[in-house]
């Protein structure tokens, strides 16, 4: 039988099948980012970008949104020249928010290596829920609206940022950890709650 007929027909559709998957891939946009190699967006084919650098596009916000351990971050930048990218906890992007931000960024040795990022010297901050007013000003306020004063009315808690290198044993006994943000304080003691916001609003860089 006489395939060489079939030939030119072969190399059409496969032309066209490469097309359309190159097409499949190409950067999306989202709000005011480009998403390409080797990110993805997980409505994009599984082929398309490397799965450890799968991201969303929030249809409400149109931003575009990183999932880590059920942690949710919005990314602010990519630099593709750089191999950069920028996140920040979703509280911190609107400033009339009170929230306090909860989500927090696993460190080397968790999913952090599943993601391939490594952090860009930054230190991590505590911030604890604590059953008693402390005076200490090794711990910040961590509430940014004037009624809260970093309290829970209906649990009697007080919120506050500690720095991440006291280790846990060295906490007040009437403290605990809930989250551990990232920013690029060495000190954080004295430090008014306006400015550690403003700092961290800006959100934080990692390389991959």
């Amino acid at each position: 039988m006489n395939l060489k007929p079939q030939l030119p027909l072969i190399c059409l559709l496969a032309l066209i099948a490469i097309v359309r998957a190159n097409d499949d891939c190409a950067p999306l946009w989202c709000g005011n980012l480009t998403i390409g190699y080797p990110f993805r967006i997980k409505t994009q084919p599984r082929n398309c970008g490397d799965p450890r650098f799968e991201l969303d596009c929030e249809n409400s916000t149109d931003r575009v949104v990183l999932i880590i351990e059920q942690e949710k971050f919005y990314v602010q930048n990519i630099s593709y020249s750089d191999y950069t990218i920028r996140f920040v906890d979703p509280s911190l992007v609107d400033t009339n928010n009170c929230s306090i931000p909860l989500s927090s960024f696993p460190l080397s040795g968790s999913s952090c290596d599943q993601y391939m990022f490594e952090t860009i010297d930054y230190q991590f901050m505590y911030i604890v829920n604590c059953m008693t007013r402390m005076e200490s000003r090794v711990y910040i306020d961590a509430s940014r609206c004037i009624n809260g004063s970093g309290s829970s009315s209906s649990q009697q808690s007080y919120f506050y940022f500690l720095v991440g290198r006291t280790p846990p044993s060295e906490f007040d006994p009437s403290c605990t950890a809930v989250a551990r943000v990232p920013g690029d304080f060495r000190n954080i003691s004295g430090l008014p709650t306006s400015y550690v916001y403003e700092k961290l609003s800006k959100g934080f860089e990692m390389s991959w």
